[in-house]
C-alpha cells in the first residue's frame, strides 16, 4: 500500500469510529433509561437493533482492514466469526493484531447477539441478556477503541514509511 492509500484507510477507520460513537451514545441512553425498569417489546427491539448496529460497525471496520491490506475476507458459513478471530491475529510482515485476544472475547458476545437478532423473532429477545450486554458495553467499546487506536498508530508509521 502507498502512503495515500494508507491515509485513506486511516480516514475510513476514523469515520467508522465516529459512527460507532453515535451508536454507543444511543445505547448509553438506553442503559440509563432502563436501569430501573424493564423496556416494553418495542423498546427492547430498538435496543436490540442498536446492539446489532454496534457490532455491524465493528465488522465494517474489520472488513475494510482485511480488504485494504490484501488479506481478503473469510468464506463459508462461519466467516463472521473467522473475521473476528483474524483481527486478533498478528500477520507477519503485514500487520499486528487489530485487537487483542481479550477484546476479541468481549466482542464475540456482541457478534453472537447480532446473529440472534438477525435470525430469530423479536418476541424471543431476552431482557436479561440484553441488560448484560449493555452493562458490558462500556468496557468492550473502550477496549476496542484503544486497540484500534494502536492499530492506527501502526498505519500512520507505515504511511510515513
Amino acid at each position: 500500500m502507498t502512503g495515500p492509500e494508507i491515509r485513506r484507510l486511516i480516514t475510513e477507520i476514523q469515520a467508522e469510529l465516529s459512527e460507532l460513537a453515535k451508536v454507543k451514545a444511543v445505547l448509553d441512553e438506553a442503559d440509563a433509561q432502563f436501569a430501573e425498569r424493564t423496556p416494553d417489546f418495542l423498546e427492547l427491539s430498538g435496543i436490540a437493533l442498536n446492539l446489532r448496529a454496534f457490532y455491524n460497525g465493528i465488522e465494517n471496520l474489520f472488513r475494510r482492514v482485511a480488504l485494504e491490506l490484501g488479506e481478503g475476507l473469510p468464506t463459508g458459513s462461519g466467516w463472521h466469526s473467522q473475521l473476528l478471530r483474524n483481527m486478533a491475529l498478528e500477520i507477519p510482515r503485514v500487520r499486528p493484531g487489530v485487537i487483542t485476544q481479550e477484546t476479541h472475547s468481549k466482542l464475540d458476545e456482541y457478534l453472537r447477539f447480532r446473529h440472534l437478532v438477525r435470525y430469530t423473532y423479536g418476541h424471543e429477545l431476552d431482557w436479561g441478556r440484553i441488560r448484560g450486554l449493555l452493562d458490558d458495553l462500556g468496557i468492550a467499546y473502550a477496549d476496542f477503541v484503544r486497540d484500534v487506536g494502536e492499530f492506527v498508530r501502526f498505519l500512520e508509521a507505515m504511511a510515513e514509511g
